[in-house]
C-alpha cells in the first residue's frame, strides 16, 4: 500500500516531532473556535444555545488533524504484539486503522504495580476472553525482568471471576427459547435463512401472538438493520403488521422521535406498544425499559459479528493465534466455518456480550418483572446458552426451550401472578 501511494520513503518519526512540537493541533482547534464563535447570529446567543451549532466543516481541519496526530503516533511507538495496520476500501477512499490487538502489555504494567485490580461491570458476562486477553499465558513481558512476586500477579490462574444474581426474584423473570411457530416452522435465522420468507411470516405470527398475552410494552431485537427491513417487508406483504398493530402500536427505531412516540402508546390508551430495534443500535444500551416500558424483550436472530470486517478478522486471527508458533492456519484470516476454537470463543462472547446488554434493558429495579423470548432455536445449544448472564440462565446454565404452543402458555400464566406481594 506504502508503495502504491508513493508514501513508502516517509518518515513518520519527523511527522510525528512536527506534529508535537509546533502543537499545529491545538492551533488550528482554538482557530476553529474562533470562527464558531464569530459566526454567531445577530443576537449573539451562546454557542451551547445556537440550535444549529457549529458546522461539521468548520471542525474538520481540527478533527482531522487530531485523527492524524494519534494515527502518526501510534505508527511511531515501539513495537507492541499485535499492532496491525489494517487497510480498507472506503466509501471515500482508502481507510487505514491503527488496532491495537494485544492489552496485556499495557495492563501487564498496571498489574505489577498494584496490589489488586478490579474490573467491574453489569454486562461482562463471558468474561472468560476478557481474562486471557488481558493476563494471557504467553504474554509479552518478559519473565527475565519479574520478580516471583510480579509473575504470580500476571498468572491468569490468579484472576478471580465473581457473579452475583440479580436484584429481582428468580420468579419475577420468564426466560424462553421458541424453537419454532405457530405452524411448527423451525426459528432459525442464520445469514443464509434470512431470505427464507416462510420463517419470516412465522416469526411475524409468533411475535403478534406473544403481543395478545403480554402486557404494556415489548421491545423486539434484530441482529441487523438489513434483516430488521427484510422482516418489516415481509410482514407489511402479509398483513402481518395489521394484525400486530390491533394489539399494539408498531414504532421502529428509524422512527424521528421513537422514544417519546413509544411511551406515549404505552402509557396512552393503547396500554401498550412494539418497538423494533437493532442489536447495537442507539436503544440497545444506555436506555431503560423498565417497568410497563419493558415488559417483554424479544431476541429475533443471533447477532454475531459481521466477519466482512478487516478489523474483526484481525482480532479473532490474532487471537487464535496467541501461545501458538505462526503458521498458514493461524495468519489466515477466519471464515465462520474454518475458525479455530480460541477465535470461535471470542467470536461468540463478542455476540453475546451485545444480546445480554440488550436483554437487561427491561429488568430495571427490584420489584419489575419481565419475559425474555429468544425466536431462535440456537439460544438453547449450550455453546451459546452458557454464556448468557446466570440471572436468566440459573443454576443449570441454560434456558428452557420448548416448542410454541407450551411456550404461549407458559408467558401468559407468568404475567398472571400477582408481583405486588
Amino acid at each position: 500500500f506504502l508503495h502504491d501511494a508513493h508514501a513508502d520513503h516517509i518518515n513518520v518519526f519527523t511527522i510525528d516531532r512536527y506534529l508535537r512540537e509546533s502543537k499545529i493541533g491545538r492551533k488550528l482547534n482554538m482557530f476553529a473556535d474562533r470562527q464558531v464563535g464569530s459566526n454567531n447570529d445577530a443576537e449573539k446567543r451562546p454557542r451551547a444555545q445556537t440550535a444549529a451549532g457549529p458546522q461539521k466543516s468548520e471542525i474538520a481541519p481540527a478533527t482531522a488533524v487530531a485523527a492524524l496526530e494519534a494515527f502518526i503516533a501510534g505508527i511511531g511507538s515501539p513495537d507492541r504484539t499485535g499492532a496491525r495496520i489494517v487497510v480498507r476500501n472506503g466509501a471515500h477512499g482508502v481507510e487505514l486503522s491503527y488496532v491495537l490487538l494485544d492489552p496485556s502489555e499495557a495492563f501487564g504494567e498496571l498489574r505489577r504495580e498494584a496490589r489488586a485490580v478490579v474490573l467491574a461491570g453489569g454486562t461482562m458476562t463471558p468474561a472468560t476472553d476478557v481474562v486471557e486477553q488481558l493476563l494471557p499465558r504467553f504474554g509479552r513481558l518478559s519473565r527475565d525482568t519479574c520478580s516471583p512476586a510480579e509473575l504470580m500477579k500476571l498468572d491468569p490462574d490468579n484472576a478471580r471471576l465473581f457473579s452475583w444474581s440479580h436484584v429481582v426474584s428468580p420468579s419475577h423473570i420468564c426466560s424462553l427459547v421458541i424453537e419454532s411457530g405457530p405452524t411448527n416452522t423451525p426459528l432459525k435465522f442464520a445469514f443464509q435463512d434470512q431470505q427464507n420468507t416462510l420463517r419470516i411470516r412465522e416469526c411475524g405470527q409468533a411475535l403478534a401472538a406473544l403481543c395478545n398475552v403480554i402486557p404494556g410494552g415489548v421491545v423486539v431485537f434484530f441482529p441487523s438493520y438489513a434483516l430488521l427491513s427484510k422482516m418489516l417487508s415481509v410482514w407489511r406483504e402479509n398483513r402481518i403488521i395489521e394484525r400486530i398493530a390491533r394489539r399494539k402500536p408498531v414504532v421502529t427505531e428509524d422512527a424521528q422521535n421513537v422514544l417519546s412516540e413509544y411511551v406515549e402508546h404505552v402509557r396512552g390508551p393503547h396500554k401498550g406498544a412494539v418497538l423494533l430495534s437493532v442489536v447495537g443500535g442507539r436503544l440497545s444500551e444506555g436506555i431503560n425499559f423498565s417497568d410497563e416500558l419493558g415488559r417483554a424483550v424479544v431476541m429475533v436472530g443471533v447477532p454475531f459479528p459481521s466477519l466482512a470486517s478487516p478489523e474483526l478478522n484481525e482480532r479473532l486471527t490474532y487471537y487464535e493465534s496467541i501461545g501458538q508458533k505462526p503458521t498458514m492456519s493461524t495468519v489466515a484470516r477466519p471464515a465462520e466455518q474454518s475458525m479455530g476454537p480460541r477465535a470461535r470463543s471470542l467470536y461468540e462472547s463478542l455476540c453475546m456480550r451485545a444480546v445480554n446488554q440488550s436483554i437487561g434493558r427491561a429488568i430495571r429495579h427490584r420489584g419489575d418483572f419481565a419475559a425474555i423470548v429468544f425466536l431462535d432455536a440456537r439460544y438453547a445449544e449450550p455453546r451459546i446458552a452458557r454464556k448468557l448472564p446466570a440471572w436468566i440462565a440459573g443454576p443449570n446454565q441454560s434456558v428452557s426451550s420448548c416448542k410454541f404452543g407450551p411456550a404461549l402458555a407458559r408467558i401468559s400464566s407468568f404475567f398472571k401472578q400477582d408481583f405486588s406481594v
